[in-house]
């Protein structure tokens, strides 16, 4: 497939010209997406950049940033990977999307579990006690969450082999 054919192809399923000079997200993606695979079919930068009036470094920039596409790109980089056979890594898209919804419909059940829970308890307070618990405890420890900022994780680092032990645990 010679590259203005591959161009053609994706002017055809994009429904724009990958040679314009906008910025919008879709149309850098769709560059993003092209380049790969016009690379992977061994057409260097000059040539690639050359078809879409672009610089040999701007291609190299979108080659790197490939993963930043979104999943929409992705998986239309796979059925052409799939369709014409290219020697060129997919995406799987569809196995990242499916996995990240049965974490989250077990993270849904987990947390559905948890609030039937405390609705079986508090089910059992009168009205009073309710309020009082709402004012007292939930909206400060609300306030709390909401103020909180994440720790930050220390990083261990491997160093030199310390003949004695030190109190820092970092250094260990």
């Amino acid at each position: 497939m010679t590259i203005q054919e591959l161009k053609q192809k994706f002017d055809e399923i994009y429904g724009f010209d990958l040679a314009d000079r906008s910025r919008k997200r879709e149309m850098v993606d769709a560059r993003r997406v092209y380049c790969k695979i016009a690379f992977s079919l061994n057409y260097n930068f000059r040539q690639i950049g050359e078809s879409i009036n672009r610089k040999h470094c701007n291609i190299i920039h979108l080659i790197n940033t490939v993963e930043q596409a979104t999943n929409i790109h992705k998986k239309i980089h796979d059925d052409l990977v799939k369709e014409y056979n290219f020697l060129t890594k997919v995406f799987n898209v569809d196995i990242v999307e499916s996995f990240e919804n049965k974490v989250l419909q077990q993270r849904n059940e987990k947390t559905a579990f948890l609030i039937n829970e405390i609705n079986n308890v508090l089910i059992k307070w009168d009205n009073q006690s309710l309020k009082n618990f709402l004012q007292t405890r939930v909206n400060t420890y609300n306030k709390l969450i909401n103020a909180t900022k994440p720790q930050k994780q220390i990083e261990k680092i491997k160093g030199a082999k310390l003949n004695r032990k030190v109190k820092n645990p970092v250094l260990c």
